[in-house]
């Protein structure tokens, strides 16, 4: 393929995952306002537990081997369908290990998870489907084959949507937050056989010792980092669920939908982003790097300021009134994003450096802060400190990343000075918001005011930039 083939691959690409993933994950987050009145907080509550105690084992379970994929075809150059196949051997051995545990020490796991044993098995699957889903995602993005992404992901929403309505309607009317556990885990298992038989096809699995030092020996110092990235994203609903109650953490988990809006896309994008970095890089192209990257900062920058001014209006459409304390935790939670945006744009030159440890310390160091100031801050405010100790978590996340990119690529895949006049703009505009809170008009003309103009801006160089071309 041609490096412009090769570009073009990238954009269409790019613009399929975001387009692609707003619909489907749309409906999820469509989803949200039914689940939030068909379920009590407190069974949101712990449904919300298992989906983080999911996303530790998930951490666990993979040994993060689908982040190796990227980097494997280039080193086993022409076998990465044979890679892939025998790499995800690791992945079946590891739910038997996880099986067997939850069989052995299944009454002190149930104890202090606060979950029935059944659970326990559950989140094995769960796991273990998950760790499938994002080897097949990892494999096929090298190919652009955004479609083959989109209908996994498709297929997942939809099944785990249906399969716990009918549940929940059905048999387990007085168990609700069971019904929908179990309709995602039993959704997410059946589509990683089909997914593990399309990797199949394409490669035998077979264990090749070559691949599985290499996937372990790049992986492994990427647990304590996705463990981290756990404690960042999800470790603060189990930490409100057990100091202060199941209703708490169900209305942070319903109002933390909202900047999972901006989360949807920046996933998007940044899965064409890595793919195109990766051969941008190679290829020594700074300058073009450091310019899409300050237009997807600016871009992000308008989402941002956008569902901060709407916040408080989507909780009301989230949840109703009975989440109405929530609208406080929806700004901090968009910035929180926004913070992830800024370390997916500047994450890539570590992995292609291949210095995992790097990334590991890095998201490390943030994930203990956020412990230590949840633990701090949520027995002495409640719930709504939860958000705001998660925003300075994620801030020194993203610093650290920032520093630790520019000391491994010796230049700046994002200038300076752009990412403080943004974050200087984003805090101003979050600290006007949460003040005019009641005040629509406000909160809204505000927006107006400085979004069109940085929007006509962006629109304004990207037309220049495509005239130029043409």
């Amino acid at each position: 393929m041609s490096k412009e083939k090769e570009s073009r691959s990238a954009v269409s690409a790019g613009i399929g995952y975001t387009i692609g993933n707003i619909l489907i994950k749309g409906i999820n987050f469509l989803s949200v306002p039914l689940f939030s009145r068909i379920m009590t907080p407190d069974e949101l509550g712990v449904y919300s537990a298992f989906v983080a105690y999911d996303s530790i084992l998930f951490v666990i379970l993979s040994l993060a081997i689908h982040s190796s994929v990227k980097n494997a075809k280039y080193t086993f150059s022409g076998e990465v369908d044979e890679y892939t196949s025998s790499v995800s051997l690791i992945l079946w051995m590891n739910m038997a290990i996880g099986l067997i545990v939850a069989t052995l020490f299944s009454g002190p796991l149930s104890s202090l998870l606060g979950l029935p044993v059944v659970c326990l098995y559950l989140l094995v699957f769960m796991s273990f489907g998950s760790s499938v889903l994002n080897l097949y995602n990892c494999r096929i993005s090298l190919d652009y084959n955004y479609k083959g992404y989109l209908f996994a992901a498709f297929a997942n929403t939809v099944g785990n949507l249906l399969v716990s309505l009918v549940l929940i309607h059905t048999i387990f009317q007085n168990q609700k937050d069971l019904g929908r556990i179990i309709g995602v885990s039993v959704t997410m298992l059946l589509l990683a056989l089909v997914l593990l038989g399309t990797l199949y096809h394409r490669a035998k699995p077979k264990f090749e010792r070559r691949f599985w030092e290499y996937a372990v020996r790049y992986s492994l110092p990427l647990v304590p980092h996705g463990l981290s990235q756990v404690l960042l994203g999800q470790f603060d609903r189990i930490m409100i669920r057990s100091m202060v109650s199941d209703a708490a953490a169900g209305i942070y988990s319903v109002v933390a939908n909202i900047s999972l809006i901006l989360t949807i896309i920046i996933d998007s994008v940044s899965t064409a982003w890595t793919t195109w970095f990766y051969e941008a890089y190679a290829e020594k192209k700074i300058a073009e790097i450091q310019k899409r990257a300050v237009q997807l900062t600016i871009f992000f920058a308008i989402l941002a300021i956008g569902l901060m001014a709407l916040s408080p209006e989507l909780v009301w459409i989230l949840g109703g009134t009975q989440y109405e304390s929530g609208k406080y935790v929806a700004i901090p939670l968009i910035l929180s994003a926004f913070a992830v945006f800024i370390y997916n744009v500047v994450v890539p030159v570590e992995y292609f450096c291949e210095k995992t440890m790097y990334i590991m310390i890095g998201t490390a160091a943030a994930g203990v802060v956020d412990i230590v100031l949840n633990y701090i801050f949520i027995m002495k405010y409640g719930f709504i400190a939860a958000a705001y100790t998660t925003l300075v978590a994620y801030i020194c996340y993203a610093v650290l990343h920032f520093i630790i990119a520019r000391k491994l690529s010796g230049i700046s895949i994002l200038p300076f000075k752009v990412v403080c006049f943004i974050v200087v703009l984003l805090l101003c505009m979050a600290a006007l918001n949460l003040v005019f809170i009641s005040s629509i008009i406000i909160r809204y003309l505000a927006c107006a005011v400085v979004v069109i103009p940085m929007g006509l801006l962006l629109l304004k160089r990207l037309f220049k930039e495509k005239n130029q071309n043409d």
